[in-house]
């Protein structure tokens, strides 16, 4: 408990400094309220404050309600956008608040892994292990940051042989042994056909009055990693197969943004008895369509820059 209070200061003071006109306003508001009150007990006695008390703790809650609805039935844009064959950018626009780099920095990568071992708090995260795989296949680590380079979520993705995969599904395999026997490096990698949603995490979760930027944040992350599944993966004419394990309801929530539907429980391991998602027979053209929704969506919001294998530095990766 304790260490999830000092997340949600830290994230609210994150916050706070690249928008110091939020501690002016917290302040008037705060101030406004206890006037407020002293009004209503003025006016109305006990019946005034619970009334104003009762209206702070709904209004919040019908607003939320009332823009989720509003973000849902706006028109959606022209499909006017042209996709960069080389550097891919979101637009031009400048002052976007968030920035996705793929593939990120290795610096990156272990702040990454510092903010997943501070939010689980268990022995399910291995730096070491993770970044051999991110030095295996750094194009599957997808991270959402800020111009100042703070943290606010990430994805990563491992790409499995299927005959390996299908041994994890029947209950033959552990998760540690597929890891050993089916995780393919680049280059092997970008021929897989099974993709598997490994970690999802947005780290606003712990700031329950930030819905709706958490709804954003989440947008941008899906819109960001099927980007780069595009980009990245071969498909082959049977498709490819997209996997996740739903965690908690707010993770089998994203994994639903993907198109994926509950399919059967793990078996074995740390998630035994959760639910696998999966979507089978991915095609390019299925993944456009998601991407092209959530780019409308969220690109004002966020410079998406995805580096071609090309691109990289060779001393990046290691061969598979």
């Amino acid at each position: 408990m304790w260490e999830r209070l000092q997340q949600r200061l830290q994230l609210r003071l994150e916050q706070m400094r690249k928008h110091p006109e939020l501690i002016v306003i917290y302040s008037l508001a705060f101030v406004g309220y206890i006037l407020t009150i002293k009004e209503a007990d003025k006016q109305l006695g006990a019946l005034g404050i619970l009334t104003v008390v009762g209206a702070t703790a709904v209004l919040p809650f019908v607003v939320a309600r009332l823009s989720g609805l509003r973000s849902i039935e706006l028109p959606e844009e022209s499909d006017g956008w042209i996709e960069s064959p080389g550097l891919l950018r979101s637009s031009t626009e400048d002052e976007r608040p968030y920035l996705v780099r793929i593939p990120p920095s290795t610096a990156v990568a272990y702040d990454v892994i510092r903010k997943a071992q501070d939010v689980f708090q268990s022995d399910a995260i291995d730096p070491e292990e993770d970044m051999k795989a991110f030095f295996s296949d750094p194009y599957s680590l997808i991270c959402l940051q800020d111009s100042d380079d703070h943290i606010f979520g990430f994805t990563d993705y491992y790409v499995f042989e299927k005959n390996h995969f299908k041994l994890f599904l029947q209950g033959d395999y552990g998760f540690d042994d597929l890891l050993a026997n089916g995780l393919l490096a680049h280059p092997k990698a970008r021929k897989a056909k099974v993709v598997y949603l490994a970690t999802i995490l947005n780290l606003s979760y712990l700031l329950d009055s930030m819905r709706s930027e958490r709804r954003r944040q989440n947008g941008i992350l899906v819109w960001a990693t099927v980007s780069a599944i595009l980009e990245y993966q071969e498909f082959p004419p049977e498709g490819i197969d997209l996997y996740g394990i739903g965690w908690d309801n707010g993770g089998a929530a994203i994994l639903k943004m993907f198109g994926l539907e509950p399919v059967g429980r793990v078996m074995r391991g740390l998630a035994e008895g959760k639910w696998i998602y999966t979507r089978r027979g991915i095609h390019r053209q299925d993944l456009e369509v998601i991407r092209a929704r959530y780019q409308k969506r969220y690109e004002r919001w966020c410079e998406l820059e995805i580096r071609r294998c090309a691109d990289v530095a060779p001393s990046v990766v290691s061969a598979g």
